[in-house]
């Protein structure tokens, strides 16, 4: 019998939240530390649906593990994306199994359902738990910083510009269309509506570049601006008119406009799979810093392997 509690996530566990993600990360760097602030704008992001399906562990009034997770549609199938963060002073003791459990009862049975989360390379013990479960290694998020931007003399076809958007949440709708369309394909692809992509570019520092032709949006560039960090978040190009140089042109003149340099660097995540964008950035001026592994199992595999593991 555990001697700890699972629950639903309150509004009143940010402190805790803070504090446990302080204790994670002094133990686990890539975990990182999080603000009340960050914390509270993560929670309301449209996918997470204000914490609806987060889960944490409680032992005598002290959070001891957070499940976060949101459930997305893939083009008719759906996977729910989960991350655990354990005390460190608790791990090993059921507390990540238990919580696991927690969300595998969100869902009815149904084959068509998978879970993935993400875990560093270097992390042995979290990637020893995950394929202990079953959990396979389908790609990897490799981050990547920039210190000082490569010269580059992008070429763009007559009448395309490429500019900033003064008011980004005006694009909403073009935003989420060419994101729906450019990362469908993706294992880690969610569809936004217009009204959720509305919400992300009204946040405080968010940038928005696009190349258009005439009127028509061909492509945009997401960046989130903070004074120590430009973040470029997605670059998506109309599948119609990639491999014409654009996306190049897009975050050359987008990544030029912000300033970078050695204290306030680029950074980004590409995926393992993805060799034109890495090679793009690598011409950018942006080197590997490291990988973070993204694994996947169907949810009838982890019900059997966490029964086995009982």
């Amino acid at each position: 019998m555990p001697d700890f509690l699972i629950r639903s996530l309150r509004p009143d566990d940010t402190d805790a939240i803070v504090g446990l993600y302080e204790a994670a990360s002094a133990r686990d760097i890539n975990i990182g530390p999080i603000t009340a602030a960050q914390w509270t704008d993560f929670v309301q992001r449209p996918h997470n649906k204000g914490g609806q399906d987060f889960r944490v562990a409680v032992q005598d009034n002290q959070l001891i593990g957070l499940a976060e997770s949101s459930l997305r549609d893939q083009d008719g199938r759906q996977v729910r994306f989960f991350k655990l963060v354990i005390d460190p002073s608790r791990r090993r003791q059921g507390v990540g199994t238990a919580l696991l459990k927690e969300l595998l009862a969100l869902n009815a049975r149904d084959s068509a359902l998978s879970f993935q989360t993400l875990a560093a390379s270097d992390w042995r013990d979290g990637l020893a738990f995950l394929e202990r479960l079953g959990f396979l290694h389908i790609e990897s998020e490799i981050t990547m910083r920039c210190l000082s931007l490569s010269a580059q003399t992008p070429v763009l076809p007559d009448a395309v510009v490429v500019e900033r958007i003064e008011a980004p949440w005006h694009l909403a709708a073009e935003v989420a269309d060419l994101h729906n369309a450019a990362f469908a394909l993706d294992v880690a692809f969610r569809s936004y509506s217009v009204g959720e992509m509305q919400q992300i570019l009204a946040e405080e520092g968010q940038v928005l570049w696009v190349v258009r032709d005439h009127s028509r949006i061909l492509g945009y560039c997401r960046m989130e601006c903070e004074p120590g960090l430009i973040w470029l978040e997605q670059i998506a190009i109309d599948p119609g008119h990639q491999s014409r140089g654009l996306g190049m042109a897009l975050a050359y003149g987008a990544l030029q406009a912000a300033g970078i340099d050695h204290g306030r660097p680029a950074g980004l995540n590409v995926s393992s799979v993805n060799g034109k964008a890495r090679s793009m950035y690598r011409k950018l001026g942006f080197a590997i810093r490291r990988e973070v592994r993204r694994y996947s199992v169907s949810q009838l595999d982890l019900i059997g392997r966490m029964a086995i593991a009982r």
